[in-house]
């Protein structure tokens, strides 16, 4: 990636952060773990997630991160998506987004080490708990240097 491109993602990021933190509800509402498959890389993902809450109404700020390893590749990728909630009454929420994804891949079958950036596009389905948790499951395509596609289970505390 070149300077002027990462120069331009850290103003962006700088610049929106200050609007999403002035939100109603934008704050720390927990965190959890997820675990899944990818491919365009093949590998298995683990990682962790963090709900900053919603800054309008039915927009969640959820950003990630996740390690990955396997096809002689170790990644770990850090995505900062914004999801929209469906407001549905079927004991489930399904939502849809996207965002952006910094990733660092250390290729070990050509000795390559690389900073990327790409896009992701999300959808998923979660199911609250009766203690205040919740599961979802959900499905990302990538676009640019990102994982292909990748799906996920995870677990918020």
């Amino acid at each position: 990636m070149t300077f002027t491109r990462c120069t331009i993602l850290i103003a962006v990021f700088a610049l929106t952060f200050p609007v999403l933190a002035s939100g109603p509800e934008i704050g720390w509402n927990g965190w959890g773990v997820r675990i899944g498959l990818a491919d365009g890389v093949d590998q298995v993902l683990a990682g962790a997630h963090f709900n900053l809450g919603e800054f309008v109404d039915h927009l969640r700020l959820q950003p990630d991160v996740q390690l990955g390893t396997g096809d002689d590749s170790t990644t770990i990728y850090s995505t900062v998506p914004v999801y929209y909630r469906f407001d549905i009454d079927k004991g489930f929420t399904p939502y849809a987004g996207g965002g952006i994804a910094l990733g660092w891949i250390d290729n070990r079958r050509i000795h390559d080490t690389d900073f990327e950036i790409g896009a992701k596009a999300t959808g998923g389905l979660e199911w609250p708990q009766r203690d205040g948790q919740s599961f979802f499951v959900e499905l990302s395509l990538g676009f640019g240097d990102v994982h292909d596609a990748s799906v996920m289970a995870a677990w918020s505390f």
